[in-house]
């Protein structure tokens, strides 16, 4: 169904390692299959470790650079929540290397949707849409 259970697929295939970070309410969406045959790497993250201190100063670091302009509103924070990126962030904390599949922002266009049109200024550097966008940033952020 999506690019977790893929790529869950083929890390089992070569046998690499796999984990799979759930935050809580997000096994819900997780595939039939992801549920079938890649449980056994589902890592429940409690709420309190994605919304204590050490994410959220890697987010606020990260809103740095994604979060520009206009899109900087009182509820900005909740539209990341929605993307399910806090997750994202232990993916990367201390990856060797990441290399991601994903959906580029057009310029000119928002960071939380890649729908809305905002100035051009306001699209990030790092233009990897979504949640996998601040995996990246995350990842970059680090050096």
């Amino acid at each position: 169904d999506g690019a977790d259970e893929t790529f869950g697929r083929m890390a089992i295939q070569h046998q690499h390692g796999l984990v799979h970070f759930l935050g809580p309410g997000d096994e819900e969406w997780a595939s039939k299959e992801a549920k079938e045959t890649q449980s056994h790497a589902f890592e429940h993250v409690p709420l309190e470790l994605l919304e204590g201190p050490v994410v959220s100063k890697a987010l606020e670091k990260a809103a740095e650079s994604r979060v520009l302009g206009g899109q900087r509103t009182p509820d900005w924070k909740q539209k990341v929540a929605e993307m399910a990126a806090r997750r994202n962030f232990l993916q990367v904390r201390e990856a060797d290397a990441v290399y991601v599949v994903g959906w580029r922002l057009e310029k000119g266009k928002d960071q939380f949707t890649g729908r809305t049109d905002v100035p051009p200024s306001e699209t990030p550097c790092l233009d990897v849409g979504g949640g996998t966008g601040w995996a990246c940033q995350w990842y970059v952020d680090r050096f």
